[in-house]
C-alpha cells in the first residue's frame, strides 16, 4: 500500500513529500514466524538464534533480483501462498549451519548435503502457518509465482545464513470490529423519512405554494439515521398514521 511520507530531517526548513510503497503485513506476524523458525531450528540444530528484519515490497527490479538462482518453496493456505527465498550462497550456509563447517563457495552441493536442505525446509515449513493461515504443510517449488511482500531472517548459531520469506498478497486492512448491540441498544437515534421525487422543472418548483401536490418517483421510503441509510420500505398508513413498511436492509439494495 502506498503511504505518504518525508524525507528525514535535513537543515532545510521546507521537506518535499512523497509517496512510497510499505508493507501492510503485521511485524507480529512477522516475528512469530521468526520465532518459529527458532524453536524448529534448536530442537534440530541446538543453540540456533533468529534475527528479523521488517517486511517490504520490493520493485521489480529487486524482485528480479531476489529471484535470480533461488530456490523458492513455499506453502499454500487460506490467506494465500508464503514461501521462503533462498539464494545459493544462502543455501549453502545454512546447510554448513547444519554440519556446522562452511561450505566454499561457488562449489555445487553435494547429493547428502541437498537432502539435508529438504528436511530443513519440510522443518520449518509449518512456521509460515501465521501469514498463509496454515494449510498444506509439505513445502512446493513455488518459483513461478509472483508475490507481493517480502522480509528476512537471519539465522545465527556457529555459522549465519539469510532466509526470505516471500508473501503472494498484501493482508487487506479490516474494517473496524461492529459493537455488539448489547452495548448500544439504550442509544435513542433521530430517524427520517427520505422519499424520491419525480423530475420537475425548474419552473414548477418555484410555482411550488402551500397545498401543492409534488409526485413521489415511486412509492418507496428510505429510512436514515444521522445521513446513514438504514432501511427501505413502502410507505402506507396504519392506523390513521403514516407508516413504512420494511422490506429489505438498505444495503441489500439493487439501485
Amino acid at each position: 500500500m502506498r503511504f505518504l511520507s518525508f524525507p528525514e530531517r535535513t537543515e532545510e526548513t521546507v521537506r518535499e513529500m512523497q509517496w512510497e510503497q510499505r508493507s501492510l503485513v503485521p511485524l507480529s506476524a512477522a516475528a512469530l514466524v521468526a520465532a518459529n523458525v527458532r524453536e524448529r531450528l534448536q530442537g534440530a540444530l541446538g543453540a540456533v538464534e533468529v534475527r528479523l528484519f521488517a517486511p517490504r515490497i520490493p520493485d521489480e527490479v529487486g524482485w528480479t533480483a531476489l529471484r535470480a538462482g533461488a530456490r523458492i518453496d513455499g506453502v499454500r493456505g487460506p490467506l494465500g501462498a508464503a514461501a521462503f527465498v533462498t539464494r545459493p550462497e544462502e543455501l549453502r550456509s545454512l546447510v554448513g549451519l547444519a554440519f556446522g563447517v562452511a561450505i566454499p563457495g561457488g562449489r555445487e552441493l553435494s547429493v547428502v548435503e541437498k537432502q539435508v536442505f529438504e528436511r530443513f525446509l519440510r522443518l520449518i515449513a509449518p512456521a509460515l502457518a501465521p501469514l498463509c493461515g496454515g494449510g498444506s504443510a509439505a513445502p512446493e517449488a513455488m518459483v513461478e509465482r509472483r508475490f507481493s511482500s517480502y522480509f528476512e531472517l537471519l539465522v545465527e548459531g556457529g555459522a549465519c545464513g539469510r532466509l526470505g520469506v516471500a508473501l503472494e498478497s498484501e493482508p487487506q486492512p479490516g474494517a473496524p470490529h461492529a459493537a455488539p448491540i448489547e452495548r448500544i441498544a439504550h442509544i435513542e437515534l433521530a430517524l427520517h423519512a427520505r422519499a424520491e421525487c419525480a423530475q420537475m422543472r425548474a419552473g414548477e418548483i418555484a410555482a411550488w405554494a402551500p397545498g401543492a401536490l409534488v409526485p413521489l418517483r415511486r412509492n418507496e421510503i428510505t429510512l436514515v439515521a444521522d445521513g446513514e441509510a438504514l432501511a427501505r420500505g413502502e410507505l402506507g398508513v396504519r392506523n390513521n398514521h403514516f407508516a413504512v413498511a420494511i422490506d429489505r436492509g438498505a444495503s441489500t439494495s439493487n439501485d
